[in-house]
């Protein structure tokens, strides 16, 4: 997902760097630029997956000063032409860094604090050149070309607490400042983008990847820290069932890379900078009125789902280093009538691409696996471009109008 074909990754040593270098080996032309490599260098140069050059230099893949791993690494790097060790001040020179299109550093710590403004790395990681030498990376990625810092760090440590936790302060030994450098921390519970955003967006992704034994807890001290609204909502038992099977990519007209999932309760400010975009006309022809503000005591309800009876795909694309949210689709049940009701907005400088027909028929796909039957939605007769959406579909819909609305009905085989 962080890595395309011809990155120059940053990697250490450890297990996350070994599962990374197994995701790797389904990329292609990519270079390595660290301080220290291991046994997964032999798999990825094996393997076909690295060029013959890193960006920095003409011939090697692979430039680092040092190895630290098996007996099979050491007499693999011997002689070895595609590993160029170099002293460690070679690797810091900025006129390296300029030529690497896109610098993927990837950080493993032991701690971060709830909006990942410091970061604390593991013990043993000044074996070797030093956990500095890892920081000094991520500086460099993120002032180059298309680079991103990474965090990956276990949601809990050994004795079950919390590795996200509410400061740092009183910690002195290891600790970095990484406020406005790293792009995304994961754990084992997902992905959590902060790049670009406040802190209180921070903090409330942060949560959303904790142990969902901590979460609750951390969300409590964010509100007494004044980190996060004080009536802010987040439902754990709903936040774990996040279906992230529903998460696909799909490219567009001027080959714009949509990556469409299921909403968190972290969008809130996204939606609602979408919200804002959006003009009178669309907004009318979504909500039926003309409403001008969405403040955040409608917003976070509006996010925070249980991914069942409503359930609610965004659109988000990549723009100037950060996620914005250009389309959104959902289907929330209602208990009168039986049925389902689906809704759509898409960003105007996204419509007339295709992304509302395939926003509809995700949801016919989705709503069918799941065993639903009928599905419904009011549309305004002026909404010509929602009502052709509907008439491609290959359900056929049963069309009515009432009270000023054309309501649209589709059984589902």
């Amino acid at each position: 997902m962080f890595v395309d074909d011809g990155s120059t990754v940053v990697m250490h040593v450890g297990s996350i760097f070994d599962a990374l270098a197994e995701h790797l080996k389904k990329k292609k032309g990519i270079g390595v630029l660290t301080n220290v490599i291991s046994d997964w260098v032999i798999d990825l140069i094996e393997g076909g997956v690295l060029a013959s050059g890193n960006g920095t230099d003409g011939e090697c893949t692979v430039i680092t000063n040092s190895c630290y791993g098996t007996r099979r690494l050491y007499d693999y790097v011997h002689n070895n032409p595609r590993i160029r060790f170099v002293p460690l001040d070679f690797l810091y020179r900025m006129s390296h860094f300029e030529r690497v299109k896109a610098l993927i550093s990837v950080l493993n710590v032991e701690k971060t604090d709830i909006a990942c403004n410091t970061i604390k790395f593991h013990a043993r990681d000044n074996i070797l050149s030093g956990y500095t030498s890892k920081f000094l990376f991520a500086q460099m990625a993120t002032q180059f070309g298309e680079g991103k810092v990474i965090c990956a760090l276990r949601s809990v440590n050994r004795e079950g607490k919390s590795a996200i936790v509410l400061t740092l302060d009183g910690e002195t030994e290891k600790v970095r400042s990484t406020m406005g450098v790293v792009h995304y921390v994961v754990t084992e519970y997902g992905i959590a983008s902060l790049f670009g955003k406040s802190v209180r967006e921070r903090v409330m992704a942060l949560i959303d990847i904790a142990h969902p034994s901590h979460r609750e807890e951390l969300l409590a001290g964010a509100k007494e820290a004044g980190l996060v609204y004080g009536d802010q909502i987040y439902v754990t038992r709903n936040a774990v069932k996040y279906p992230a099977h529903l998460e696909t990519v799909k490219v567009f007209a001027k080959s714009i890379a949509v990556k469409f999932r299921p909403i968190k309760p972290t969008d809130e400010d996204m939606l609602r900078r979408q919200f804002y975009t959006l003009s009178g006309n669309t907004r009318y022809l979504r909500y039926f009125t003309a409403i001008r503000l969405m403040p955040h005591k409608n917003m976070q309800q509006y996010v925070n789902i249980d991914h069942d009876r409503t359930l609610c795909i965004v659109g988000v694309v990549n723009e100037e280093g950060g996620e914005h949210i250009v389309a959104e689709a959902r289907y929330s049940y209602n208990e009168d009538d039986k049925t389902h009701e689906m809704g759509f907005v898409v960003s105007e400088d996204f419509q007339r691409m295709g992304i509302a027909t395939f926003l509809f028929n995700y949801l016919l796909k989705i709503a069918a696996e799941r065993g639903i039957k009928k599905l419904s939605a009011s549309v305004l007769p002026e909404n010509k471009a929602m009502l052709r959406v509907f008439e491609r579909s290959d359900v056929h819909p049963m069309k009515h109008f009432a009270n000023g609305v054309i309501e649209v009905v589709l059984e589902l085989p």
